[in-house]
């Protein structure tokens, strides 16, 4: 499950960054992974409509919504977006979105430690049943991101080039938004919002294999797998007996890299 869900996120983050032709995208920082957590924890206390749909769907219309928002305000449907403007909207969205969820923990003071427990990310109550359903969205979705791979390598050319070739912009942006969205859903709603594995990965995997995403894809995919594995069973080993969040592990990974990232985009 771990693994399935490392693969899921590291993709998404391959999807994103080739979309929007942003290095610094993921769906943490686009408010996708915030947006589905958000209605997680509203579902979770009951929230009328939200309280009768699968887990996965709730994820999946928290993502729709958080993430539409995002590129809404930073102008990613304008030809005039300037990449800077997507990453702050990302971030305010995000904020709004935490602080609604955080909320929500505080009105439902029966399930605050269950909530808190899901919104630090782990993968330590994961069984079978919770398998079958993040297989059941998450195996079409990265089926889905490998069928696309070859458009997204055109996409990457820019819009009047790849128009040029043939590309059918609208049809892979809807397919890329597709598959993402399920991705982050299916992973949040069974773990948690676990970040920085959409962002990170996708980096170390161009180091190694380029910029083709036909391998750069899978590659993302075994990498992301790897990473959240072995995060998994360092959260086992650090505070013995007890198990510290998955999503505590890529954090403190992650946020040295993001930092970084930011550092040498704005430097270029």
């Amino acid at each position: 499950g771990a693994m399935l869900i490392g693969a899921n996120l590291a993709v998404a983050g391959v999807l994103m960054q080739g979309l929007t032709r942003n290095i610094l995208a993921s769906p943490s920082i686009l408010g996708i992974t915030s947006g589905a957590a958000c209605f997680m924890a509203l579902s979770s206390i009951g929230v009328v409509l939200l309280a009768s749909l699968n887990s996965v769907l709730v994820a999946a219309l928290g993502g729709v919504i958080g993430g539409g928002l995002v590129m809404v305000l930073g102008g990613f449907f304008s030809h005039s977006a300037h990449p800077l403007r997507l990453i702050l909207a990302g971030i305010a969205m995000s904020a709004l979105l935490v602080g609604i969820t955080r909320a929500s923990v505080i009105l439902a003071d029966d399930m605050a430690y269950s909530v808190i427990a899901w919104l630090a990310g782990s993968v330590s109550t994961l069984d079978w049943h919770h398998f079958s359903q993040l297989a059941l969205f998450s195996l079409p979705a990265l089926l889905l991101a490998f069928y696309i791979a070859g458009k997204m390598n055109l996409l990457a050319l820019g819009e009047e080039m790849a128009t040029g070739l043939g590309l059918n912009i609208k049809q892979v942006r809807w397919f890329a938004c597709i598959s993402i969205i399920f991705l982050t859903a299916s992973s949040v709603a069974i773990a948690g919002p676990i970040a920085f594995v959409g962002l990170l990965i996708p980096h170390i995997a161009r180091k190694i294999v380029g910029f083709e995403h036909r391998v750069l894809i899978p590659c993302s995919a075994l990498l992301g797998a790897s990473l959240l594995l072995w995060a998994d069973a360092l959260s086992r080993v650090i505070a013995f007996p007890m198990e510290t969040p998955v999503g505590v592990i890529t954090a403190l990974i992650g946020s040295p890299c993001f930092i970084l990232l930011a550092l040498r985009s704005k430097l270029s």
